[in-house]
């Protein structure tokens, strides 16, 4: 052993220690305890023979609402008398972070418990249960201000909502799930639910009731973007902006796999609130159509090109009837498609 480190500023609950070491060899740690982050959320790695084995940590949620270090004013206290240095190290002791949870490593990655990456006051929590990613907490701090942002898998369905806008009265759920060529992302408030999102691959043959939709090139294949309700769209409904990632990286919603989505989303939520917010999404490459779609699944306005082996046209609808019906390629057709939204913001 070359050279060792000890720590006294927090406690691992499983392993209470008025002190903790370090070992390292050849500059490396070797054996014992080694803090990493911020002081104020702190996390240790525990290594054997140069092996990480378990990172400690706490819930930053609790930490952030005060949970961690409070004394408990319902509880009997006991006069006891103490000299002025125990009495120092007894309150340091008192406020020291509480590191209580254990995660497991396997050839340095955590396959149990809490993965974590640090942003500009923001946290991004990671739970792994055997080895899969089932949660993505989004801490974000800024003065007077703190937020937590929370993505589960549950069976086939990821949930997104905010913990602390619920304890302030306010319950924002988003529903996403899988269905049939897409996924659609159902959003209620307080229990009553105000609208769909959809996100589609490929010519979708049963269109969304009651919808708008957008359909459009990218990457190569053909994509679909709908929405469904939404009277009023306050902007905390995005939690989690879906729709950037869906125009960012389409290809992060074409898997059937809820398990392989959820990973692939939570790796592309991260990188979107890392983005700079004047980064706009960036325009599809060729659009394919513009729909108003009624309650039986029928186009009742729009405009819509079709592509077949040897022909290619489009078609323009208007009060649930065919209007027109044209020879165009897919260039020309942006040309008709652009004048024809011209002339809808006009009217």
């Amino acid at each position: 052993m070359e050279d060792f480190i000890e720590y006294d500023s927090f406690v691992i609950v499983d392993k209470p220690q008025k002190v903790y070491q370090g070992y390292y060899k050849d500059g490396q740690p070797f054996n014992g305890y080694f803090s990493k982050g911020n002081d104020e959320f702190p996390r240790v790695d525990y290594y054997e023979n140069g092996e990480a084995k378990f990172q400690y940590s706490l819930d930053i949620y609790q930490m952030a609402l005060g949970g961690e270090g409070e004394i408990d004013e319902s509880s009997e206290m006991v006069e006891i008398e103490m000299s002025e240095e125990e009495y120092n190290e007894y309150e340091k002791n008192l406020y020291k972070p509480k590191l209580n949870i254990k995660s497991v490593y396997e050839n340095g990655q955590i396959i149990n418990g809490y993965e974590y990456e640090e942003a500009s006051s923001v946290m991004f929590s990671k739970k792994i249960e055997n080895y899969n990613i089932t949660e993505l907490h989004v801490d974000v701090f800024a003065m007077h201000y703190y937020q937590r942002t929370s993505m589960v898998l549950i069976a086939d369905t990821i949930l997104i909502g905010s913990p602390t806008l619920d304890a302030a009265g306010e319950k924002l759920q988003v529903r996403l799930s899988r269905k049939e060529s897409g996924w659609v992302a159902d959003y209620d408030i307080n229990g009553k639910h105000i609208g769909s999102k959809y996100f589609i691959k490929g010519e979708s043959k049963n269109l969304p009731v009651n919808s708008t939709l957008f359909l459009y090139d990218q990457n190569n294949d053909i994509y679909g973007y709908g929405t469904s309700g939404f009277e009023e769209y306050p902007s905390r409904l995005d939690l989690i902006n879906i729709s950037n990632i869906y125009f960012e990286q389409p290809n992060t919603f074409t898997s059937e796999n809820v398990q392989a989505f959820f990973k692939a989303l939570v790796d592309a939520s991260i990188i979107e609130m890392k983005r700079e917010e004047d980064i706009r999404s960036k325009e599809p490459e060729i659009y394919r159509g513009y729909l108003i779609i009624g309650n039986n699944g029928d186009i009742t306005t729009g405009v819509r090109f079709f592509e077949k082996e040897n022909d290619s046209y489009y078609e323009e609808y208007k009060n649930g009837k065919k209007l027109k019906k044209e020879k165009v390629n897919l260039i020309k057709f942006q040309e008709v498609f652009k004048e024809y939204l011209n002339n809808i913001r006009e009217d």
